[in-house]
């Protein structure tokens, strides 16, 4: 069995096209969207699916109480070594579609790097609201990241989707991404199927990885926070901008939840 891009922490991002400076940049965004919509100061964040953490990271190193979950017990060891001189960063590793923590409530939560779709079942992405709602304070916000999703013609069977090259500190990267088949009456957008081979300077290693992907647009996530019972929709914004209107979207979108 192929090992998971995952298992490879100060990888995968590359894999995913991250850019440099996106991070940060989405770190100050997040902190304008909590000034704007909370009459509190925000001080006590949660970052769900958080990996190896590079936004808890920041956010610690600016003063805030940060704790991050990940399922992946390999995401979790790299955000401890990376975290290891910021005291107020503390890891723990839940499955994020039901999960409860030993702590009190937090001001703001967060879901980021565009993976919220990947709670594919209606079961799940109702647990999830609710298992964040009650971690957070009465008006707390919930932030998620979305990517936005063009129609993808459904295939018949695996097909190829395209082919590209990417670069992290020692180690090139060839990936090669599919799409897969899917009923009719599923709720997903797309199977997407990533395989990257690894080329390290004395290995090669070949990771495959199946990811889900559920069609999530701003009316789909409103419903959902109602359906909860925990949340309220109070903003969607395209691209990290305020003013740019969802129609002019590129990218993605960041919904914000607030806790009613």
């Amino acid at each position: 069995m192929e090992p998971s891009i995952y298992e490879y922490p100060d990888v995968f991002r590359r894999a995913h096209m991250e850019s440099p400076g996106e991070i940060p940049a989405e770190v100050v965004f997040l902190q304008q969207v909590w000034n704007r919509h909370r009459k509190s100061p925000t001080r006590r964040i949660l970052d769900i699916g958080c990996g190896d953490s590079p936004h808890g990271r920041l956010l610690a190193g600016d003063g805030f109480e940060v704790v991050g979950i990940d399922r992946s017990p390999t995401m979790i060891a790299a955000g401890r070594r990376k975290a290891s001189a910021l005291s107020n960063l503390r890891f723990y590793r839940r499955p994020i579609e039901k999960f409860i923590l030993p702590e009190r409530p937090f001001d703001a939560a967060i879901f980021m790097s565009e993976t919220f779709p990947i709670l594919v079942k209606n079961a799940d992405l109702l647990s999830h609201l609710k298992s964040v709602g009650r971690l957070l304070r009465r008006g707390g916000l919930y932030c998620v990241d979305i990517d936005r999703h063009d129609p993808i013609p459904r295939v018949p069977r695996r097909t190829m989707w395209r082919e590209r090259t990417a670069r992290a500190p020692g180690v090139t990267l060839d990936i090669r991404e599919f799409n897969r088949p899917i009923a009719w009456y599923s709720p997903l957008q797309s199977i997407y199927e990533l395989e990257c081979t690894l080329k390290f300077p004395t290995s090669t290693v070949t990771t495959r990885d199946l990811i889900p992907v559920r069609y999530i647009v701003p009316a789909t996530l409103e419903l959902a926070a109602l359906a909860s019972g925990m949340f309220k929709m109070v903003a969607a914004y395209c691209d990290l901008s305020f003013t740019k209107p969802l129609a002019r979207c590129r990218y993605r979108w960041t919904g914000v939840l607030r806790r009613v």
